[in-house]
């Protein structure tokens, strides 16, 4: 058993511990109740296994050796789990991310999506063929474009501006939301109205694991959903792995990344989901020690935590061309000193790139691969990084683009 595999089951059984030990809300009787109660007692039984694991996985390049004595001992009862967890029954309840207990009355056949990462989970699962409405800003994969224009899904609006009654219309059997604030109020109003509203908090990356595997028990599709979280896993490990053998070999520091996600000083902190992009793809998030999502950071801070890398998202063109921001940084009062802008290593992400890097879904391991290869070429046999990364870049990496 693979470390990645350990990695995914401890992500699958998290998410499955975290909505109440989904089968015990089960709402059939008899052989079916049991079935679900005694799948609800294995899972309790693995989390102090899984509790262990959370502190060693960390450990990641230090104790690979006692991480394999673990992966053969969880072997098992993956095994368990993958078996138990093989086919759905309807109808059953669980618990969305709001702490909302849902009750899904069969396998959807009609769904909505509102929030990109999600949309793109359920086409990677194989169940793109149900969705009939997303919401403005879920533009991959390319097929789901070619829908959109030809009618077959319908633009819903955002989580600003959701148009419940075209929603409706639609006749779901479940609504796919995206947590924000902004939604809150949607949720009640589409419930109200007797539609079924499913709440997924996409905020950090372990949270794109959790989204696929709970989808994948929303669509009866456990097999797939488990099989993409390892695919997922194995790649994200393998770039760690990658990363920390070269910075072990070199006597590297690490690279220390500013990251502006929105002029001017719009930044992430620790709880980000590009904060955990960075940590896997080996480096270290300057405002890691900043509790808050996003915050505007002062140019003073920035100088004083001198990055040796600054990323800017492109922001789809909005402040003119990479070159135009990469101009605006270097040219701040103070900021010609850092590390960053001295060495010449201000970069832009825009395209596909800038999409992915901004969405907890299938590709969160594509954006790992992206940063790793922008922070640490040489580990990648890469002799220099372009300034601006966009999809042109991807290809020239030989980096797949399609799904996580």
């Amino acid at each position: 058993m693979s470390i990645s595999r350990v990695y995914t089951v401890f992500l699958a059984t998290a998410l499955l511990l975290s909505i109440t030990a989904v089968a015990i809300s089960y709402v059939l009787i008899g052989e079916i109740r049991e079935g679900l109660l005694t799948q609800g007692r294995m899972l309790s039984s693995l989390q102090s296994d899984f509790s262990e694991l959370r502190d060693r996985i960390s450990l990641l390049g230090t104790e690979m050796e006692s991480l394999r004595v673990l992966a053969e001992e969880l072997g098992l009862k993956y095994s368990e789990l993958s078996e138990g967890l093989g086919g759905v029954r309807y109808p059953f309840m669980l618990t969305d991310s709001t702490g909302r207990t849902v009750f899904i009355r069969h396998e959807p056949v009609r769904v909505v999506s509102v929030g990109p990462a999600i949309t793109e989970i359920l086409f990677a699962i194989g169940v793109g063929d149900r969705v009939v409405g997303v919401d403005r800003f879920s533009n991959h994969p390319p097929a789901l474009n070619e829908l959109i224009n030809n009618g077959t899904i319908k633009l819903v609006g955002d989580a600003f501006t959701l148009n419940v009654e075209l929603v409706v219309s639609l006749r779901p059997d479940v609504v796919f939301l995206t947590y924000s604030a902004q939604l809150e109020k949607y949720v009640k109003t589409l419930s109200d109205l007797g539609v079924t509203v499913y709440v997924i908090k996409v905020d950090e990356m372990s949270d794109a694991y959790n989204a696929v595997l709970a989808l994948g028990l929303v669509m009866n599709r456990v097999e797939e959903s488990l099989k993409l979280v390892e695919e997922i896993a194995d790649r994200v490990v393998e770039t760690y792995m990658t990363v920390n053998a070269y910075l072990n070999e070199t006597g590297s520091s690490k690279a220390s990344v500013y990251w502006e996600v929105f002029p001017d000083y719009w930044t992430l902190g620790g709880n980000a989901f590009q904060n955990d992009l960075v940590e896997y793809a080996g480096g270290v998030n300057v405002f890691v020690n900043t509790s808050m999502t996003w915050f505007t950071a002062s140019p003073e801070s920035v100088i004083d935590l001198n990055p040796s890398v600054i990323l800017i998202s492109y922001s789809y063109g909005v402040f003119g061309s990479y070159q135009d921001l990469i101009d605006r940084i270097s040219s701040r009062p103070g900021w010609g000193g850092i590390a960053a802008v001295r060495d010449g290593r201000v970069y832009v992400v825009g395209g596909i790139v800038e999409d992915v890097l901004s969405r907890p879904g299938p590709r969160v391991a594509l954006g790992v691969e992206i940063l790793a290869r922008v922070l640490y070429p040489e580990a990648f046999n890469l002799t220099q990084v372009p300034h601006f990364i966009d999809d042109e870049v991807l290809t020239a990496w030989g980096l797949p683009q399609a799904r996580g």
